[in-house]
């Protein structure tokens, strides 16, 4: 099976070790408009390279395209690959601007062509672990999902340019918010305030607080922070680049019913489940710790799970597990975060 990937610096690159690493990859071409990125990343991954898309597509006729470029030209490449009749797995967003990418979703399905967009984390193995916890009643009814992440800043100028990104949501949060769809449903409304940015090398905000309301009166909660990393540890002699949370990153995820949480944390890779409501003496008790290195699942950051699964559901003419579609439900309540940000808070439905 030939398959190009289209832009290959960043998630790209996480992209080529994905796809080389298929066993029904006959051929892999990368395509990037800059040289020294198709030299280097061609010699690493031993690799043919290319720069023009339609060429790439007239001249190799790939099987299947992985886009993952910058999201500013993702509709581009796309919608390119859907008029030829290739399936396509684009990186989140599946672009800026959601009224292209609901013309892109309708152009895939009238073709009709194989479109995914690659929300990686539902392969994840604690996401497995979540859902199987809220199968079997452990957690109780689920009644809150919730986010605290503090992240390092982006430092590239121009990486955080509203018109390359389209928007902290469509560019940090789209996967929170897919993943509350999968825990909780459908929101109902959704509200995002931002106080005034600290960090002048953004143009979208480096900071959010977001609620969004689920029926029966459920909640997913979200505060995201870049200004309370770093990443240059200036205290000691000579600097240390440092990440991680000694450098003051941190995530937390939980979902809560009314028997319990779990509470996912990456950097421990563990699961801890928390009951209530179920002593005598009313405290709460930490009942279980879910080893996450022991679990099946990929990691978070690992790609050959969704990717491979993609490329196996083309080769046997089967849609994609998670199709662009209903990517297209998630991107819609980014879109409604950012206009809550432009509206102060306001609540959008």
């Amino acid at each position: 099976m030939r398959i190009a990937v289209v832009g290959i610096r960043g998630h790209g690159r996480s992209h080529l070790a994905a796809v080389k690493d298929w066993p029904k990859a006959t051929s892999v071409v990368g395509c990037d408009l800059d040289a020294g990125v198709r030299a280097q990343v061609g010699a690493e991954f031993g690799v043919e390279t290319c720069a023009d898309v339609d060429a790439l597509i007239r001249d190799r006729r790939p099987d299947a395209i992985i886009v993952a470029t910058p999201p500013s030209v993702h509709a581009t490449i796309v919608r390119v690959a859907i008029a030829a009749g290739i399936p396509v797995l684009v990186e989140k967003p599946i672009c800026t601007d959601l009224a292209e990418a609901e013309e892109l979703v309708e152009l895939a399905r009238a073709r009709p062509v194989g479109f995914q967009c690659a929300f990686q984390l539902r392969y994840s193995g604690y996401v497995a672990v979540i859902d199987d916890l809220i199968a079997r009643g452990e957690l109780g009814t689920v009644t809150h999902a919730g986010l605290v992440q503090l992240s390092g800043p982006a430092t590239e100028p121009g990486y955080m340019a509203r018109s390359r990104v389209g928007g902290i949501f469509y560019e940090k949060l789209c996967h929170q918010v897919d993943l509350f769809r999968h825990f909780l449903g459908e929101p109902q409304r959704i509200m995002a305030v931002a106080a005034p940015n600290s960090l002048t090398q953004y143009e979208i905000a480096d900071n959010v607080h977001a609620v969004l309301a689920f029926p029966g009166g459920r909640l997913g909660t979200i505060r995201f922070e870049t200004r309370r990393s770093f990443q240059v540890d200036g205290t000691v002699s000579p600097e240390r680049i440092i990440e991680g949370p000694e450098a003051g990153h941190f995530y937390e995820l939980v979902v809560t019913g009314d028997r319990g949480t779990a509470v996912y944390d990456p950097w421990q890779k563990r699961i801890d489940i928390v009951r209530f409501n179920h002593r005598r003496d009313h405290r709460s008790e930490l009942v279980r710790r879910i080893d996450l290195n022991h679990v099946a699942g990929a990691d978070p950051y690992d790609l050959r799970a969704q990717d491979h699964d993609f490329l196996d559901r083309v080769t046997s003419g089967r849609s994609p597990r998670f199709p662009a579609a209903d990517a297209l439900a998630s991107m819609q309540w980014v879109d409604r975060a950012e206009r809550s940000l432009r509206e102060h808070g306001a609540w959008i439905s």
